[in-house]
């Protein structure tokens, strides 16, 4: 099993719908996927076109203490998910405590026969800091951080790179919702490459329409616009992806 985290020191910066489409396109490369979403906003299965989310799911799931199996769900596109689950807001203040207080939470249920195989487990994490995201850390093989280009993405680099030091698996950077053509995205994109050197990935996501158009329509975005450039930076990173886990 390998394990890729999606973070990101902002909200907003696509994490959700990045995940989405790197699990499908993984998944067209032959690869086994499931991706779980770790954040209680809960809005991957509505981003998949589902008319409701599920109750359980990643969170319920923990809080049951009972080694109960994932409920893991077949989507059209290929791949495996574990929704977040709905939660209170009691219930997600227990969860924490759980994240803080118990040392294997997660890896006893990474543990879990449906887990145990050939697979690539994608998790879509919260906006960093989290507990969620200190305890995905410490597993993941592959942590990929989604930036913006705003000084805000790039204020939140420092306060997280300490933490991917220490992180089990290796960690890169990738741009999203870039435009070449804005002279603030090109200066931005200069500081994080003096910043980060080799860690940000050489090639970025683009900005384009029709991704918030085919999440409303409930339509993967290679069905809804297949010769978007979207489409094929999608590609690049799936490809990217690939060869780095092998």
């Amino acid at each position: 099993m390998i394990i890729i985290a999606l973070i990101s020191p902002t909200g907003g910066a696509g994490r959700t719908s990045l995940a989405i489409a790197t699990a499908s396109n993984l998944s067209q490369l032959g690869r086994k996927v499931t991706l779980i979403q770790a954040d209680p906003i809960n809005n991957l299965e509505l981003q998949l076109g589902h008319s409701q989310v599920s109750t359980d799911g990643l969170g319920t799931t923990l809080l049951q203490r009972e080694n109960k199996e994932a409920p893991l769900q077949p989507t059209n596109r290929g791949f495996k998910i574990l929704p977040f689950g709905q939660v209170n807001s009691t219930q997600q203040v227990a969860l924490d405590q759980i994240l803080l207080e118990q040392t294997h939470p997660l890896i006893d249920f990474f543990r879990q026969p449906c887990f145990q195989d050939n697979s690539i487990v994608i998790v879509d994490l919260p906006r960093w800091p989290s507990p969620w995201c200190e305890k995905i850390m410490a597993l993941s093989d592959l942590n990929l951080v989604t930036l913006l280009p705003d000084s805000t993405s790039l204020l939140g680099i420092d306060s997280l790179l300490p933490h991917l030091l220490k992180s089990r698996g290796t960690s890169y950077f990738l741009m999203n919702r870039f435009d070449c053509e804005k002279v603030l995205h090109l200066d931005l994109w200069t500081l994080c490459k003096i910043k980060l050197n080799h860690r940000l990935l050489p090639f970025y996501l683009h900005e384009d329409q029709a991704m918030p158009e085919s999440i409303a329509a409930g339509v993967a975005l290679q069905e809804y616009a297949p010769s978007s450039q979207l489409v094929e930076d999608h590609q690049k990173l799936c490809n990217w992806i690939d060869s780095e886990i092998k």
